[in-house]
């Protein structure tokens, strides 16, 4: 069922955030989201899938994540709630979605969670028509590119302590939801060095 977009309104001022989106337009977007919840380890998009969904968090945290032969998890994103001080809110695989190819990253739900989920070919349906929606979808994918370059730029320069600190500037609400293992792999670091970091940083308070 569709969502009623009056009571919605953090998620337009979300979308707003990002690109200038009209009432008129809101209640488009609205018309083709609806609500679905996740359990603490469900995915909300698996490797080996042809994906067509893309959401917005409502609550909770999930992880994107890419897992090499031998069992090693690299995660490559925090997916957060609109409400967070730095969300990345707008949830999907995007490669996947964008050639409609096979699905090569996992999507799993940290906590329990609510997402507001749509089908991606009615998004590019609306993108093909609303030039709002247009300009929307391409300022979000130029943010990401940003992100991803910032987050290449501190993984590759900056040392584990730098990267905690700064991960704890950009999501302060994160830490005390998910397990310090989720965050160590974040960081590109073990569980081991990660515990380091944090007694040497809290020692010097």
């Amino acid at each position: 069922m569709p969502i009623d977009p009056n009571k919605h309104q953090d998620i337009y001022h979300y979308l707003n955030r990002v690109s200038p989106i009209s009432i008129e337009t809101w209640y488009e977007i609205a018309k083709i989201l609806y609500e679905e919840s996740f359990n603490r380890g469900d995915y909300f998009a698996m490797i080996g899938r042809r994906e067509n969904h893309f959401g917005i968090v409502l609550d909770g945290i999930f992880r994107a994540y890419y897992a090499n032969g031998k069992g090693t998890e690299y995660t490559k994103t925090l997916f957060t709630p609109t409400s967070f001080k730095t969300p990345i809110s707008f949830i999907g695989a995007y490669s996947s979605l964008a050639s409609a190819s096979i699905n090569h990253v996992n999507i799993q739900a940290l906590t329990n969670a609510k997402i507001l989920c749509g089908r991606y070919n009615q998004w590019l349906s609306l993108i093909n028509r609303n030039k709002e929606v247009s300009e929307w979808s391409r300022k979000l994918v130029e943010l990401f590119f940003a992100g991803k370059e910032q987050r290449e730029f501190e993984y590759l320069t900056m040392q584990a302590e730098e990267r905690y600190k700064r991960f704890r500037e950009q999501y302060p609400e994160v830490e005390n939801l998910i397990s310090q293992y989720y965050i160590a792999q974040f960081l590109g670091i073990t569980p081991t060095q990660l515990s380091r970091v944090r007694k040497k940083i809290f020692s010097e308070k």
